[in-house]
């Protein structure tokens, strides 16, 4: 199955409040085009977006927390499974877009190309609510039943590589996401999160 239509059923489930955190790359690009929206957290550095999504997850329990992470993303900071079961998360549906390369360093193959397995690996983390999908058809059904309940919910969903055409271009890099990110919670929360670099002149 391709990752653009796994994105597609998504992005017609949630609603406008609902958090998102993706990794840097295609699965950004292509988020972005199915819906741009100002509480999308786009273009997390490699390794980070669990972990990004855990900080956010902890910290606005009021809202649902979707994270869009990829295989060779993940394998570079398992760690963060473990932290993640650890905070008993209630808001959280991690989904891992497993295409079996690093896509975005030229195609080379991961480790769940061979015999790594990260729903195994989550589930040994402490994260039981763990599955593999590899149809449309059980991306939608899973993915609906981890937006309907509470918990920490992870799913691996089996892609191809590869992206669709005429996708339009991400022009903010990962220090602009931020910032608007940032500037989204404030305003939508009630909270301060960014400072003023000078008290005065």
């Amino acid at each position: 199955m391709k990752r653009f239509d796994c994105l597609k059923i998504l992005a017609g489930m949630i609603d406008a409040k609902t958090i998102v955190v993706a990794n840097v790359g295609p699965i950004s690009r292509e988020w972005n085009a199915l819906r741009p929206s100002d509480a999308n957290l786009l273009q997390v550095n490699l390794g980070l977006c669990a972990a990004v999504g855990l900080g956010i997850s902890v910290s606005l329990p009021g809202r649902r927390v979707v994270i869009l992470d990829g295989d060779g993303n993940l394998l570079l900071n398992l760690a963060s499974l473990a932290d993640m079961a650890n905070q008993d998360l209630k808001n959280t549906l991690h989904i891992v877009l497993d295409n079996e390369a690093y896509e975005g360093g030229g195609g080379l193959r991961s480790a769940t190309g061979g015999k790594a397995d990260l729903s195994i690996i989550a589930r040994g983390a402490g994260i039981p609510e763990s599955c593999v999908v590899t149809t449309l058809e059980e991306f939608e059904n899973k993915t609906r039943a981890a937006l309907n309940g509470a918990g920490h919910h992870f799913i691996v969903s089996k892609v191809e590589k590869g992206s669709v055409a005429n996708l339009p271009t991400i022009t903010l890099d990962g220090k602009e996401a931020k910032y608007r990110f940032a500037r989204y919670v404030e305003s939508n929360e009630g909270v301060q999160i960014l400072r003023p670099r000078y008290t005065h002149i």
